[in-house]
């Protein structure tokens, strides 16, 4: 009987410690910004304390909709406007589809703390997961009740000049609505006006596919924690593909424009491939990288600085005008005089 019970007592110690699912994702999601966050200060923030802080919220969270609001919470701590974590829905209406990378490492990896056990002796999800909710799933993925987060790419021609305005770097529609332009336009358009004014960036590889509708090349670098930095080429690639068009192009900026569009914007001014107008971007050129999860959910690390490929990074400077233009509702008026004077 002695050996039995003794068994019994291991298996229970054991089941004690396998950690839940949500104090599973937890670890996943806290762990990528301790190995990943391009900061290795945290912005100034104990991680770690915020980890324990966070993690002893866990007994509370009784569903997956609840577990994702409490991550992107403990992310936004950081305090660098990029690194979020999105639920499944969030994640398909805000990125689309875009890809994303698998977790850098495994869960067996993984070594939660040992949580206290909660108020009025409910176990710690560490023990076991709590009960699920009617919201706990992921909604339908064709939910027609999802509005759009970002606008749509509005596209126009005046005066024989192509205006492409973008509000985002992150879902392909903005992109398809470009080169859809320039297929339909080109062979009588004097020229194209990239609106880029307010669009808060996206992600690295869509920053990399615009570029590449006007010019190929590498014209970036992205430097990143305690690597070298990695060179970062449109799409297509040079000696692979070749750009859309060549025609003369304007790209209209201001204080709005972040990320990698600001990305997009220096490396066209750099390349000499377009002519600025507008007021100084924000100069808040984090790089993000989306991690899935495996339901879909997605944690974005801002684990890296957008730079040109040579020279100082465009973080805490932005990316100056080539016409320094305060009025918003002269910019564009601007921008197709420009490419009119050079017919």
């Amino acid at each position: 009987m002695r050996p039995l019970m003794v068994l019994l007592g291991l298996l229970g110690i054991a089941f004690a410690q396998t950690p839940g699912p949500y104090a599973l994702r937890f670890e996943e999601a806290w762990k990528l910004v301790e190995d990943r966050f391009y900061e290795t200060t945290y912005n100034g923030h104990d991680w770690k304390a915020i980890g324990s802080e966070y993690r002893a919220k866990l007994p509370s969270i009784n569903s997956w909709n609840g577990l994702y609001s409490l991550l992107d919470k403990m992310y936004q701590r950081l305090e660098d406007n990029h690194s979020r974590v999105l639920s499944p829905e969030l994640a398909r209406l805000y990125l689309g589809g875009s890809q994303c990378q698998a977790l850098p490492f495994k869960d067996s990896d993984l070594t939660p703390p040992q949580a206290t056990s909660s108020p009025a002796g409910n176990s710690s999800p560490t023990a076991t997961a709590p009960s699920e909710d009617k919201n706990s799933k992921p909604p339908a993925k064709n939910n027609p009740s999802s509005g759009r987060v970002y606008a749509l790419p509005e596209v126009s021609l005046e005066s024989g000049v192509v205006i492409v305005r973008l509000s985002n770097l992150v879902d392909t529609i903005g992109l398809g609505a470009l080169q859809a332009a320039v297929r339909r336009y080109n062979a009588q358009a004097k020229g194209y006006v990239l609106d880029l004014r307010g669009n808060p960036g996206g992600l690295a590889l869509r920053m990399a596919e615009v570029a590449g509708v006007f010019m190929t090349g590498v014209p970036w670098r992205i430097v990143s924690r305690g690597v070298f930095p990695a060179p970062l080429p449109t799409i297509p690639p040079p000696l692979i593909g070749r750009p859309q068009t060549l025609k003369p192009l304007v790209v209209l900026i201001d204080g709005g424009v972040n990320s990698a569009a600001e990305g997009l914007a220096g490396a066209l001014k750099d390349a000499k491939r377009a002519y600025l107008i507008g007021t100084r971007t924000a100069g808040n050129t984090y790089a993000v990288t989306p991690y899935c999860f495996s339901d879909g959910a997605v944690a974005l690390i801002a684990n890296g600085v957008l730079a040109p490929f040579s020279g100082p990074t465009w973080e805490g400077r932005g990316v100056e005008p080539d016409l320094l233009e305060t009025d918003p509702a002269k910019q564009l008026e601007a921008a197709i005089q420009h490419i009119l004077n050079q017919h």
